[in-house]
């Protein structure tokens, strides 16, 4: 072999081992947010209990930036620490439960929540009231539309269970946070009994401890 043609494949060796791990790292670059779309954020952990890493396997993703402002927003409002303050929170019933229902999002006619109001209402024991105050759990929906060009093609229904509280160093109302989920439905019509299915495993599992 010519020393010319030796030092040709040693500096093409050289070139490829130096240019291959540039290249694997351009492909494995997250590709950034789309703007307006939900991305991870701390306040997601603190509030949702959603670490970064399983932030899509719950689906929250699928949600747009306003959306998910709204629903951390919902967290966010009845929240405070228990570590630092002292909290007398509702206690479950043995039978039947009182359920204060929030729907907010793509809602604007109000066909959604009156979907659920009654889906949740069919619910054996189930009693919907007016206020966090009077209830035994909370249970906070954000309603996303999807759509396909100008057409509705169905619904993302985001969703954040809790137990109202009273914060007794501060005399002002407080929640627990509970179950957190989506649920994304082709049609719409399915999203109410979804979460009427839901809250009832839900209030099963809280009355067990679980």
């Amino acid at each position: 072999m010519s020393r010319g043609l030796s030092l040709f494949l040693l500096a093409s060796v050289v070139f490829l081992s130096q240019s291959l791990p540039a290249q694997t790292a351009r492909k494995t670059k997250a590709a950034p947010a789309k703007p307006g779309a939900a991305a991870w954020t701390p306040e997601v952990q603190q509030y949702l209990g959603v670490q970064q890493g399983s932030f899509t396997m719950v689906g929250l993703n699928k949600l747009s930036k306003a959306q998910l402002d709204a629903l951390v927003t919902a967290a966010k409002n009845n929240a405070t620490d228990p570590r630092r303050h002292v909290l007398t929170c509702a206690i479950l019933p043995a039978d039947g439960a009182r359920v204060f229902l929030t729907v907010s999002g793509d809602d604007a006619s109000g066909q959604r929540a009156s979907e659920i109001r009654q889906a949740l209402g069919g619910v054996n024991g189930v009693q919907l009231v007016d206020s966090a105050a009077n209830a035994d759990r909370t249970l906070h929906v954000v309603i996303q539309e999807q759509t396909l060009g100008k057409r509705t093609i169905g619904y993302t229904a985001s969703y954040v269970t809790g137990t109202p509280c009273t914060d007794e160093f501060r005399k002002a109302d407080a929640e627990l946070k509970g179950q957190l989920g989506t649920y994304t439905d082709p049609k719409g019509t399915d999203l109410a009994n979804d979460l009427a299915r839901m809250l009832g495993q839900d209030l099963r599992a809280a009355r067990s401890g679980q």
